[in-house]
């Protein structure tokens, strides 16, 4: 009981039943004071049972009421608030008069000391007119009020009590006029007897029944009834007895060294739960009761009230009976279990003599039943395993053999522990670039016993050590992560998910977002071929390092010899190895330097070129070319320096060579002759001809600024043998 409620003037009894060997002594107390016997007080202990009756009580009573039972083996202590209601005390004076006015007047006081025990609900408010002095003749008659019963909190629900003990119901009836009380037992109106006194002190009704028996419990009714109505209450009692004998006690499956002995439950088990059977034997020869053994027994139950009387068998002729062991395993499929959790097995076991049960794990040579997380319990007809706080290494086949004399049998039960899964194994990071990578890897050794759902993709950026989810939803073994940073470093981790929750986390080496692609090199220093009036023609050659993608372009700058500042010629990139550069100022000098470009991006600068001025270039200047001389494969030809070098010293000239009729008027078919070297002097052997061709040759000359305009030789020529001197 966690509290007890009581209005003023009621009597309060706690009851309480001990326990102990030898019996405890008790000791009430109230507020740390330990009460006795006197006044109101009255405590009456009898055998294993105390009561604490407090009688009239007042509010003042209201409190903690404890109780301490002790022996020499220990002491224990309960506790039980009371709570007496009652009216309130009086409003504190005095009446303030805050307002008044011809109609009305407002009053103030202040709440009362005691509120009785429970919240106020209002106040009432009387007036007096002091000017009235006439009275008032009221006629007065009996007020008539139906019958209301309470039960004592004593034996509310219900009261146990112990044969032999007193019954006393304890009840407390209102009515005007006092109600007519009749008792009932499980609906059979109740008399006065020897054992049955009915005490009716209105408002006390108390029934009272000497010497309880095992037969005096039941459902007990109380009725009251007047002119005004009626009204009933309930209680119901138990007494505790001594349980009946067992009924159809038999002996079976007897052996040379052991019988199973079977009973049924007896009809009464003495009011409270059967706490065990205690079983002897004797033989037959033999007086004395002894240890359970094999031929006639006799059986006794036994509860909190004590010890039945014995039934005994006949007696009983020993023989072996031999059956072969069966096993039946209470198991349909696979048992399915969550880690964590007990896993239960249990078979039915047949078998005479009582059959040796052994439990192992296939593939497992250690004696699982020595774990401290396995028991196992084996019965006349049963065999029960369990194992609990399971883990996902108890996976498997358990098997059950079942040994006696008359043969062996063994049966297997399947277990599937359900786990999160393992770790993934051999994670790789490749295709990495500038903002993305993939992921791939293997699917875990153990998926946990239950399919896996998806993987989860972490990334975290190393300078800040912070773990970001990058996908949770990953249904295949590989995965492309996007939106990197170009230059950042960054860990993965993957984990495995199944209905479970996620495995293990395994993490990538570190990696950094970049291409393995790069910029193309720096191309060599450009060179400028050729000189006009207004432009130049700038020619280079592609870098040899393109950085693994093909050059989608060139970016040529130039810049006067004197400035800082480099200037894109143009401003797209060039997709040829030559540019010809316009808008440029005469008697200026430049430089120009190219930069690769491809789809990772621009490459360095080449080294700057040689400076360049815009000039004026001779124009065509006849050279007196001629053949000098040739043979069946080869043409020697001659020429005479220009007598004007165009204002910068003449550096070399340039032979070039067409076959005739493979070209249009114009610069189309040349091939240059002297490509190997620069040609300083004014004769060169052109070789390697075909006497059955005709070639048309020319000559220019170059300075630092360009090539002049070609001097052509007069007509096509044959290579030819030429006896003496070549005309």
């Amino acid at each position: 009981i966690e509290g007890l409620v009581v209005k003023a003037g009621s009597t309060v009894v706690l009851p309480a039943v001990m326990q102990g060997i030898p019996t405890p002594t008790p000791k009430w107390q109230s507020e740390g004071n330990e009460l006795k016997t006197e006044g109101k007080f009255k405590i009456i202990t009898e055998g294993n049972s105390t009561v604490l009756t407090i009688s009239e009580c007042v509010r003042t009573d209201s409190g903690e009421y404890g109780l301490t039972v002790a022996n020499p083996a220990g002491s224990k202590s309960v506790a039980l608030h009371v709570t007496v209601l009652d009216v309130p005390s009086a409003p504190v004076g005095p009446i303030n008069i805050l307002e008044v006015t011809p109609d009305h007047m407002i009053i103030q006081w202040r709440a009362p000391k005691d509120d009785g025990g429970t919240p106020l609900m209002n106040y009432i408010v009387e007036k007096k007119d002091v000017k009235k002095e006439l009275t008032e003749t009221v006629l007065a008659k009996d007020i008539l009020v139906p019958p209301d019963v309470t039960v004592d909190v004593a034996c509310r629900d219900l009261l146990t009590v112990r044969a032999g003990q007193i019954i006393n119901l304890v009840t407390r009836v209102k009515g005007r006029p006092d109600p007519e009380i009749t008792w009932t037992k499980d609906a059979r109106a109740l008399g006065r007897d020897k054992r049955t006194e009915m005490n009716n002190n209105f408002p006390l009704v108390e029934l009272v029944i000497q010497e309880a028996v095992r037969a005096d419990y039941g459902k007990y009714a109380i009725q009251a009834k007047n002119s005004s109505g009626q009204a009933q209450a309930t209680i119901i009692v138990n007494v505790l007895d001594i349980p009946g004998a067992c009924q159809n006690l038999k002996v079976a499956y007897v052996t040379k060294d052991s019988c199973m002995v079977s009973w049924e439950n007896p009809e009464d088990n003495g009011g409270t739960e059967i706490t065990n059977y205690i079983i002897e034997c004797r033989q037959p020869s033999q007086r004395g009761w002894t240890v359970v053994s094999s031929d006639c027994t006799k059986l006794q139950t036994k509860n909190e009230g004590g010890e039945s009387n014995w039934v005994t068998t006949a007696e009983v002729l020993v023989k072996e009976e031999l059956v072969q062991p069966e096993l039946k395993v209470k198991l349909a499929g696979v048992l399915v279990v969550k880690a964590g959790d007990a896993v239960p097995i249990e078979a039915e076991l047949i078998g005479k003599p009582q059959p040796d049960v052994k439990w192992s794990k296939e593939g497992d040579t250690a004696d699982i039943t020595k774990s401290p997380r396995v028991q196992v319990e084996t019965g006349t007809n049963f065999t029960k395993f369990l194992l609990t706080n399971s883990r996902r290494g108890d996976t498997g086949k358990y098997i059950i053999t079942a040994t006696n004399t008359a043969g062996t049998c063994s049966a297997e039960a399947k277990v599937n522990v359900l786990d999160r899964p393992g770790p993934i194994r051999d994670l790789k990071v490749s295709d990495i670039s500038m903002d993305r990578c993939k992921l791939t890897w293997e699917i875990p050794e153990d998926d946990g016993g239950c399919d896996i759902y998806n993987y989860i993709i972490e990334k975290c950026e190393t300078k800040r050590g912070v773990w970001s989810i990058h996908s949770a939803a990953i249904i295949t073994n590989s995965a492309k992560v996007t939106r990197l940073i170009e230059g950042n470093e960054y860990i993965f981790r993957v984990r495995a998910e199944n209905k479970m929750g996620a495995g293990p986390a395994v993490e990538t080496e570190s990696i950094v977002a970049r291409t393995q692609f790069s910029r193309p090199g720096a191309p060599d220093a450009p060179e400028v071929t050729k000189i006009t009036k207004d432009e130049m023609v700038v020619m280079w050659c592609s870098p040899d390092n393109d950085g693994g993608k093909p050059i989608t372009g060139y970016i040529l700058e130039k810049k006067e010899e004197h400035a800082i500042r480099w200037a894109p010629v143009v401003k797209s990139p060039i997709a040829g190895t030559q540019m010809t550069v316009t808008g440029l100022l005469p008697n200026h000098e430049y430089q120009f330097r190219v930069r690769a470009e491809n789809e990772i991006g621009v490459g360095d600068a080449s080294k700057p070129s040689r400076s360049f001025t815009l000039v004026c270039i001779y124009s065509k200047i006849c050279f007196n070319l001629k053949v000098a001389d040739s043979s069946k494969t080869s043409i020697t030809l001659a020429w005479t320096k220009p007598t004007y070098d165009g204002g910068a010293p003449l550096i070399g000239y340039v032979v070039e060579l067409r076959v005739k009729g493979t070209g249009k008027k114009g610069d189309e078919g040349w091939k240059r002759c002297n490509v190997a070297a620069q040609l300083i002097g004014t004769e060169f052997t052109v070789s390697s001809l075909d006497e059955k061709l005709e070639y048309e040759f020319r000559v220019s000359a170059q300075n630092q600024v360009g090539l002049s305009q070609p001097t052509n030789l007069g007509e096509a020529v044959t290579p030819r043998e030429v006896l003496g001197e070549f005309p």
